[in-house]
């Protein structure tokens, strides 16, 4: 018995399922797209064969109990799933990695360079090549800075860190070695102080931002681990790092505080130890050029350089969002023990009856290759999905069979995994009968 369509259901988003030219149309999709493309057939791959290639080292094996595996019966549905599902979350996880890193930083530069304020002239970039571009110096310095930004008379050079976790004394002290390199060229033989301002930059911002804490919540002075800012200011105070050049530049060179008192140790430490200020601002008196160091965090990081806080920026870029990693690898978690239970996954008994059908003929026909806006195309894949849900249903009603898909009785819950495995059964028909590509080759886990 088919089920009746409830406009309240889920609507999904599948990247995969889209025209490259609708997908390109919208940036935040756009960026998805581009750091998963080559994860989603890997996924797809498993989901038609109903395997992976698990490939541990011994000690890992034995560590995990695996090694243990290999003779289980074939009662034994779990431990003949167990080494796919540990393989399958270590490579995806190892995967995400630097998809998720490339992702947040393309994502951050979009959104400073619409918000107006900064325009981003570098990002991962070498010390050597920002410096060439800001004040066309040249030195020799492989380090790289996560953003180099310019506004009408200040340059700022910024170094992110996704949470106030991340980074040991090694991590740190790179960081802090970036910015002492840059102050000790401010007035040496390079005078990058005169080459920025004959550039118009009267100011240098130096930016160490921290978006999160330990439990992945926006960073805030409220619920910010003291013990780790005291380490990063420790780190800073020492003679070797930033306070060391900054003490060279009043002493030989008469900087002083922006409210023209002398620069000591104890109020550098205190107006970074603020925790409601946490800046420090110094100028050179002949100049009047102006050097800003800050740790922002959360908001704060993101109001300075893109004006608006996280929940105005996902308000207003985050009502479209695709749903293909979460769908296709969790559909997959399942359907390997399906796989192991019955010798195939739902999705490839479901991809092979569907294919003689003509609902796949008409997904391309009528959809993929129609010029549709992208809330009409989307709109009507979800129709589509849900035509294809019932028809699928049919089909096993005809032929004497159940789809017992999950572990419950729950009509609305078994109905929506099966509009989910329908999905990814679209998916192999677009990949095998339409792109002809039955060895999934554009699969790339790294």
């Amino acid at each position: 018995m088919s089920v009746k369509v409830n406009m309240r259901s889920y609507n999904y988003l599948i990247l995969y399922l889209i025209p490259e030219e609708l997908i390109q149309k919208n940036k935040i999709l756009q960026l998805q797209w581009e750091n998963i493309r080559t994860l989603i057939p890997c996924l797809l791959k498993s989901l038609f064969s109903g395997n992976i290639e698990v490939k541990l080292h011994e000690l890992d094996k034995i560590f995990t109990g695996i090694t243990k595996l290999k003779k289980v019966p074939e009662s034994n549905i779990l431990g003949k799933t167990a080494s796919l599902w540990y393989y399958l979350t270590k490579i995806f996880h190892q995967s995400l990695g630097p998809r998720i890193g490339s992702f947040t930083e393309e994502l951050l530069k979009y959104w400073i360079d619409t918000g107006g304020i900064y325009e981003v002239v570098g990002q991962n970039i070498t010390l050597e090549k920002a410096l060439k571009i800001l004040a066309d110096i040249n030195i020799k310095s492989k380090a790289r800075l996560d953003f180099i930004l310019k506004s009408t008379n200040r340059a700022v050079i910024v170094e992110l860190r996704m949470s106030e976790h991340t980074g040991g004394r090694t991590a740190q002290e790179s960081l802090l070695d970036k910015i002492v390199q840059i102050l000790k060229l401010l007035e040496n033989q390079a005078n990058l102080r005169q080459k920025l301002i004959s550039k118009g930059f009267y100011e240098i911002d130096f930016s160490i931002g921290i978006l999160f804490n330990e439990n992945h919540e926006l960073l805030t002075k409220e619920n910010v681990n003291i013990g780790r800012l005291t380490s990063l200011l420790s780190y800073i105070m020492e003679e070797r790092h930033v306070w060391g050049a900054l003490k060279e530049l009043s002493i030989k060179y008469q900087y002083k505080m922006c409210n023209s008192t002398i620069i000591t140790f104890e109020k550098i430490k205190d107006e970074l130890s603020n925790l409601n200020s946490r800046k420090i601002c110094l100028y050179e008196p002949f100049s009047n050029f102006r050097i800003w160091l800050k740790i922002l965090f959360g908001d704060e990081f993101l109001k300075e350089f893109t004006g608006s806080n996280f929940s105005e920026l996902l308000s207003k870029y985050g009502s479209i969002i695709a749903d293909d990693v979460w769908l296709f690898y969790t559909v997959l978690i399942n359907e390997l023990k399906i796989a192991k239970q019955f010798g195939y996954t739902n999705v490839r008994r479901i991809y092979e009856d569907l294919k003689i059908s003509e609902l796949p003929k008409l997904f391309i026909n009528r959809l993929y290759n129609a010029k549709l806006s992208l809330n009409d195309y989307l709109q009507q894949l979800n129709r589509l999905i849900e035509d294809i849900t019932n028809t699928v249903i049919k089909i096993y009603e005809k032929k004497g069979q159940s789809l017992r898909l999950l572990e419950t009785n729950d009509i609305v819950a078994s109905f929506e995994y099966l509009k989910q495995l329908c999905i990814c059964a679209l998916a192999l028909y677009l990949t095998r009968d339409y792109k002809h590509d039955s060895e999934f080759k554009e699969c790339r886990w790294e």
